[in-house]
């Protein structure tokens, strides 16, 4: 099956503020990343998927200005094929409406010496995703991503084991992903290779992840869906727990799981649960 990759968070203009946010979540972060598109971003980087905050230097919002059209919080979701190009003809075989390839990388020190993490890139057409993307990601460096030194977190984070889409019809949604080679449908859900798509309508995702408090749950502005959570495995919810009661971040805990609201997560519900 096709493995999922990485969430994007959308920082806009406020990447400071937001890299600081999620250190005091307990996430150890890259240090910041400048891609040859023009981008800068940090990763928390897990066993085999990461979450990436994305966002733009001060004065550069021109550069990928395609991307900050989207609202803040999660906005981008990811696919890992071994060989993007190959996928991307398949795809187009199948009749999906797919755009151009793109290649591109980034500095990284690695042991005082600087090398290029490079990546190939392609995602489903714009028009038929809203309030963010849905895009697959070849890394062509591996290596430099998945480095032991990245990958152990205060909070104890493990991987992302799912995330949930908020849709006013998920029929559509559901339908076009499970045409998508290397991922399979069950039900409401999109089953990749260790990462569950969930995809409901806001009122179901509203009494799910906002419990007690379903205004909570990101408006669609006015668009037919939007990306709205992710929940992350962890080593003990006690060991999160303590990382955010020293911060003084508020949370609730309930059915196992800790839950942060889209004001202190930056414009997404994120929850911790066990591995």
């Amino acid at each position: 099956m096709l493995p999922f990759d990485h969430g994007v968070i959308n920082t806009l203009g406020e990447m400071d503020q937001a890299a600081a946010r999620y250190t005091s979540l307990g996430f150890a972060l890259t240090p910041r990343g400048y891609h040859t598109l023009g981008s800068i971003n940090h990763l928390a980087v897990f066993g085999d998927t990461y979450l990436e905050l994305l966002g733009y230097a001060p004065g550069e919002r021109s550069k990928r200005a395609e991307l900050w059209v989207h609202p803040p919080g999660l906005s981008g979701l990811a696919l890992r094929p071994d060989d993007a190009a190959a996928l991307h003809t398949q795809m187009v075989a199948r009749g999906l409406a797919v755009e151009p390839l793109k290649d591109f990388s980034r500095p990284v020190e690695v042991d005082g010496a600087t090398c290029d993490a490079a990546f190939r890139t392609f995602q489903l057409d714009r028009g038929l995703i809203a309030n963010g993307r849905f895009f697959f990601c070849q890394h062509k460096t591996p290596e430099l991503i998945w480095r032991a030194a990245d990958q152990q977190h205060p909070n104890g984070a493990q991987n992302i084991r799912a995330a949930y889409i908020a849709a006013n019809n998920p029929q559509v949604l559901l339908d076009l992903l499970a045409q998508t080679p290397g991922l399979s449908r069950a039900g409401n859900q999109i089953k990749t290779a260790q990462t569950t798509l969930i995809i409901d309508t806001p009122k179901a995702l509203a009494l799910l992840l906002g419990g007690d408090r379903p205004d909570l749950l990101p408006d669609l502005l006015t668009e037919p869906m939007r990306m709205v959570a992710l929940d992350i495995t962890c080593t003990a919810l006690d060991q999160v727990a303590q990382v955010l009661e020293t911060a003084a971040l508020p949370y609730t805990r309930a059915h196992d799981a800790i839950s942060l609201t889209p004001e202190v997560a930056l414009g997404l519900f994120l929850r911790f649960v066990p591995a």
